[in-house]
């Protein structure tokens, strides 16, 4: 069954700034450290770059990206592969420009998960996606 999660949070930060930050593509262990310890992104020029992660814990992340749209401050990616309990992963990081140095950003996944663990496991990424957008503020606020 898909589930559909999602962490939004209002961040004193222009969209301009947010952007630049989200849509490069690598780097996410500078924003999020607590989360990836490293990144790297493969074949950058192609239809679809593919980016790698490291995890804190040493899990690894295979994801495509899908989009990256500088008009709507989208970003969408595929998890291709992940040590976590869930299949068909698609995750999109929105960034809406709120005016007076201000954004909603909002960090948003469909997968299919097992039922029966499928509360937990769905609180879980919430809280994940919750703790990121919490990061990339504190970071643009250093």
């Amino acid at each position: 069954m898909t589930h559909h999660i999602k962490a939004t949070r209002e961040i004193p930060v222009s969209a301009d700034r947010l952007w630049k930050t989200i849509s490069q593509m690598t780097g996410m262990e500078t924003w999020y450290p607590d989360l990836i310890r490293q990144s790297e992104v493969i074949d950058a020029d192609s239809a679809q770059p593919r980016r790698n992660c490291v995890m804190r814990d040493g899990g690894e992340l295979k994801e495509r990206i899908l989009l990256r749209d500088d008009a709507t401050r989208t970003f969408t990616y595929a998890i291709d592969s992940h040590p976590l309990p869930a299949e068909n992963v698609v995750g999109t990081i929105r960034i809406d420009d709120l005016g007076d140095g201000r954004s909603h950003v909002s960090w948003a996944a469909d997968m299919v998960l097992d039922p029966a663990s499928a509360e937990h496991f769905s609180g879980m990424v919430l809280g994940m996606y919750e703790n990121g957008l919490a990061s990339l503020e504190q970071h643009h606020a250093q």
